[in-house]
């Protein structure tokens, strides 16, 4: 049993050079927890606002206290607390953990809630580690939609949560076009979806609904080019409550998404994933001690799906 362990996060706040190592004792585990080995984790947007000081996590942290980062987890259980069913030693396992205010899994292992996370094949590909967080929040977005309100409009398409959204969207009966200024990545994903590019979104305006991925002014800028009666819903949370409004001053009806655990949920899309009806793509994978590069890589805005942090 190891009971010295690595961890990865901030005690400063700043660029991916803040990044830094912390070796922890391992804790006792309450009722209900699991004591898990890290096999790989995935770079989420929320990783990045939360090392540059942004959102409701970095602000709870306390003054030089360390904040360990990462939600997504492909593991290998090494020890169960009490109450724990269904999980066992040597079982391999998949989550979003500690989601949103004990993040942690950007490490060599971390403590689990049974209750977040599900069993896997062991045979499972690493890329599966970037599936949990990102494949939750599109399949929460979508459920704020029908595929009766007509074509839904996604942008930021090639990023994590969008090009799983398009599969799911697709495979849940949307009739899905993906707006983007990168055609060829879309193309490369071969989703056998349709793409426009934000120039011919703009040149006419629209009837059906959008999932904004981007916020901000692309969001509200969209919306103003869309009919009145549109549904929409926008995820970044920095920028949601500004974009909702804009969308109601437009008539239109809007919601934003907080991702929250759902083993139901997640054993669909590892199902999904399992049968070849979704697929995470990977861009990059990075070891554990090369994670500023990872965050650094990520910010320069090129990557497509997923980065992998492979413990």
């Amino acid at each position: 049993m190891n009971y010295q362990y690595k961890q990865l996060g901030v005690t400063e706040f700043g660029t991916s050079e803040r990044l830094s190592v912390r070796i922890s004792t391992k804790p006792n585990l309450s009722t209900g927890q699991i004591w898990v080995r890290v096999l790989a984790s995935s770079i989420n947007p929320i990783d990045i606002k939360t090392r540059s000081g942004l959102g409701y996590v970095a602000q709870a942290k306390q003054p030089g206290a360390f904040l360990p980062l990462g939600y997504d987890l492909l593991g290998v259980v090494e020890q169960v607390g009490e109450d724990v069913s269904g999980i066992q030693p040597g079982d391999t396992v998949l989550g979003m953990v500690g989601f949103p205010s004990s993040p942690g899994c950007y490490a060599s292992h971390v403590v689990a809630s049974s209750e977040q996370i599900i069993c896997v094949d062991e045979k499972v590909s690493l890329d599966i580690a970037g599936l949990s967080l990102a494949g939750l929040t599109a399949v929460q977005a979508l459920s704020k939609l029908l595929p009766s309100n007509g074509i839904l409009y996604i942008n930021a398409p090639t990023g994590g949560v969008g090009h799983l959204a398009m599969q799911i969207a697709k495979n849940s009966g949307f009739d899905v076009v993906a707006v983007t200024k990168r055609g060829n990545v879309i193309e490369s994903f071969e989703f056998e979806l349709p793409y426009i590019h934000y120039d011919d979104f703009f040149a006419q305006r629209q009837v059906g609904q959008l999932l904004d991925l981007v916020g901000g002014e692309t969001a509200k800028k969209m919306l103003s080019n869309m009919e009145p009666g549109s549904h929409f819903v926008t995820v970044p949370t920095v920028t949601k409550d500004d974009v909702i409004v804009h969308g109601q001053s437009l008539k239109m009806h809007g919601e934003s998404v907080l991702v929250t655990p759902n083993c139901q949920q997640l054993n669909a899309l590892y199902q999904d994933v399992v049968n070849n009806q979704l697929k995470v793509a990977v861009s990059e994978k990075y070891k554990l001690d090369d994670l500023s590069q990872a965050h650094t890589f990520v910010e320069q805005g090129q990557h497509f799906g997923k980065v992998i942090i492979v413990a």
